[in-house]
């Protein structure tokens, strides 16, 4: 499986599977449209400005969300730490302690 953590500009963030490279770019245009057949990075009509971080193995995903002295967790990056939990759990790649 693999991982998508979004974090965009504007809006809160927000985690999502793919369950391969071909359903990972079918989701990417669904999200984007045209965002893949840009000829450049900040073409087309992608969505708003947003950092994005790409986990390929579910073992990545969880080794990101276990490195809590990743820069991205800091201060409000904690938001971004917790979607990518919330994902995790419900694909049942980490199972919920809470």
């Amino acid at each position: 499986m693999i991982f998508v953590l979004e974090v965009p500009d504007q809006a809160d963030p927000s985690a999502w599977f793919a369950f391969d490279l071909d359903d990972l770019l079918r989701k990417i245009e669904a999200r984007a449209p045209g965002l893949l057949d840009a000829a450049e990075p900040d073409a087309g009509t992608g969505s708003p400005s947003a950092n994005c971080r790409i986990f390929w193995t579910e073992a990545e995903a969880t080794a990101a969300f276990e490195r809590s002295a990743d820069p991205m967790w800091q201060g409000q990056g904690w938001r971004a730490r917790l979607a990518l939990r919330e994902q995790l759990v419900a694909t049942e790649v980490l199972e919920d302690s809470s």
